[in-house]
């Protein structure tokens, strides 16, 4: 995905905008300007996310009404697909086993080398 471009003051007859809604998933925008041919640009806009309206940074695609539309639709569909992804058991099965194979891995590592956890890289993260 492009990284987003200012908005030029260009002529911009028979264009609209969508604008992305704060915390979409960054796949979820690679899709719509892939999906739908939209330039991803940023534009100053006014948000209330405190009950205090503030200037802002927003992004947005950019394209004719039709196209925009679309694009809106699909943007709504593909989060729900995300969400309910998200929320699937056998991903989080899929990742408790990962992370007992990586604590099994550490375990011997340590049995086998009782100093290799002076080389581990315990940083949260």
């Amino acid at each position: 995905m492009d990284t987003p471009q200012k908005e030029n003051k260009e002529d911009l007859t028979g264009l609209y905008d969508l604008a992305i809604p704060l915390s979409m998933p960054v796949s979820v925008i690679g899709e719509l300007v892939e999906k739908f041919d939209l330039d991803l640009l940023r534009r100053n806009g006014k948000m209330d996310m405190t009950g205090e309206v503030m200037d802002r940074e927003i992004l947005v695609l950019r394209g004719d009404l039709e196209t925009v539309k679309a694009a809106e639709k699909y943007m709504f569909e593909a989060l729900d697909r995300k969400i309910a992804d998200w929320g699937k058991k056998d991903r989080e099965e899929k990742y408790k086993k990962y992370y007992e194979e990586q604590a099994q891995a550490r375990m011997k590592e340590l049995k086998d080398n009782p100093e290799a956890s002076t080389n581990w890289d315990l940083t949260a993260t």
